[in-house]
């Protein structure tokens, strides 16, 4: 049985995560290896997200109206989605 922490607290953790695989890929015995990750480690953290091309458009064009960039758009809209949920909003 595994105890991994789901939720919002599993992405709440500081530090470096240790990425421990606990069986085989028969299912077998926990085999105990850990490895660092090596993605996301740094200050600052690059995302992808994809979109349709009608959704870029129109996203790419409230970014130009509004005088902002894309990653302001997003970093916005995500902060007001934690505020809605009684959480600290992003910094901008």
């Amino acid at each position: 049985m595994s105890s991994k922490t789901i939720g919002l607290a599993a992405f709440t953790k500081k530090g470096t995560a240790d990425i421990q695989q606990t069986s085989d890929d028969q299912g077998g015995e926990p085999i105990g290896r850990t490895h660092k990750r090596g993605r996301g480690k740094g200050e600052v953290v690059a995302l992808t997200i994809r979109f349709s091309r009608a959704d870029w458009e129109r996203v790419h064009q409230l970014a130009v109206s509004e005088g902002v960039s894309i990653q302001h758009l997003a970093i916005s809209g995500i902060s007001k989605i934690f505020e809605e949920k009684g959480l600290a909003g992003l910094k901008l």
